[in-house]
């Protein structure tokens, strides 16, 4: 498989960053990370450029491009700054389930301000702090005469503070599993969580009491439930390993810049063998999540998402983002650790990508049920 960047996604990958690289002022990053404030002004201005809604089909707003190349622009602004491209990252969190199973309805109703940075979408699923199973969810939507009647809590929800609406999994009695688009209404109470990570996106906790949703903002069709959250759960898997990537070339460029000015007993750092080392073993290590989410990325664009190559990139990504922050953080040393140091925040926010980007059993246990023929 030939994973040479054509020249339109040379340019994508080009223009995305020379946009982070005059957006994401490093003294607004720093400040923005310690006040936990979402980049408002930022996002509006990356929405009016094309860069969000890159992979939405041109009839409702988007540029028409794949997911590959929308991958490319989050590897791009994540490497500027960890903070400020995961918050840009964020804003459509899900859309790619109203992309597959939506009707056209749903999808001119909600695309198109979304890639006007009009709207924000998030996904509403986890309901307890290791409930990704689907048959742990609790939430509930009884089906009434003219809608659902919607009843439960979701945590951890990524911009719950900020969304204008939500894609809430729950189940309905009769129907099983099934997905809601859900606009912020009375009915929803939304209760802000502190994190360490990841500052400019805001996390809450939603309170669903009695909420009712029209029929039609129903996604798809029966017995589609379950397929509509593999397909969330592959395509977040996929932004989640680009985000760890740009955030290890990040912090590579941060350590290998300070090391190459940085002076110990008259030699500059990257004199030192041992320092060497530890930037040879980072370039190793970022180039392997960047062919293996490639890989996944331009396998997923041609229908070929069955195979391990997910399950592969998830791992190493999340693996190899946090070996690599470490080691940037040991060649700042002490002045890694102070807070007006941007390492400081990509050592935090790493964390949050590792824990988004699902944990090595779940993966391994999908690798080797394919390994072993299914069983």
């Amino acid at each position: 498989m030939d994973f040479n960047l054509t020249e339109e996604q040379r340019d994508i990958q080009k223009a995305a960053r020379e946009f982070a690289q005059g957006e994401f002022d490093p003294d607004l990053t720093i400040e923005m990370d310690q006040a936990g404030k979402f980049p408002e002004s930022i996002w509006k201005k990356a929405a009016r450029l094309g860069f969000i809604g890159i992979h939405y089909p041109e009839e409702y707003g988007g540029q028409g491009f794949g997911l590959f190349e929308a991958i490319l622009t989050v590897e791009a602004f994540c490497r500027v700054d960890s903070g400020l491209g995961s918050a840009l990252c964020s804003v459509d969190r899900g859309v790619e389930v109203i992309l597959k199973f939506g009707s056209d309805g749903q999808k001119r109703n909600l695309l198109p301000p979304l890639a006007k940075g009009e709207k924000r979408l998030t996904v509403a699923f986890a309901e307890s702090e290791d409930a990704w199973g689907l048959s742990l969810l609790a939430a509930s939507a009884k089906r009434e005469a003219d809608g659902y009647l919607l009843q439960g809590e979701k945590r951890f929800v990524a911009n719950g503070p900020l969304a204008d609406t939500f894609l809430i999994v729950c189940r309905e009695p009769k129907e099983g599993l099934i997905n809601l688009i859900v606009d912020k209404v009375d009915g929803i109470e939304i209760l802000p969580v502190e994190k360490v990570g990841l500052r400019t996106i805001p996390f809450g906790d939603l309170r669903l009491r009695g909420v009712r949703v029209p029929l039609e903002m129903r996604i798809g069709g029966e017995d589609e439930g379950s397929a509509q959250v593999l397909h969330f759960h592959q395509t977040m898997g996929l932004k989640s390993a680009a985000q760890a990537l740009g955030m290890a070339q990040g912090a590579f460029d941060r350590a290998m810049q300070y090391a190459k000015q940085r002076e110990q007993f008259g030699r500059r750092l990257s004199q030192f063998q041992v320092i060497r080392h530890k930037l040879a073993d980072m370039v190793v290590s970022i180039e392997v999540s960047r062919w293996l989410t490639y890989k996944a990325a331009a396998e997923y664009d041609q229908g070929k998402n069955e195979g391990d190559s997910l399950s592969i990139a998830q791992i190493e990504a999340g693996r190899r983002l946090i070996s690599v922050v470490d080691e940037a953080l040991q060649i700042f040393g002490g002045y890694g650790y102070m807070a007006e140091q941007e390492i400081e925040h990509y050592y935090r926010d790493a964390w949050a990508i590792g824990a988004e980007l699902g944990t090595e059993e779940e993966h391994k246990d999908e690798i080797a049920r394919r390994a072993l023929g299914g069983s």
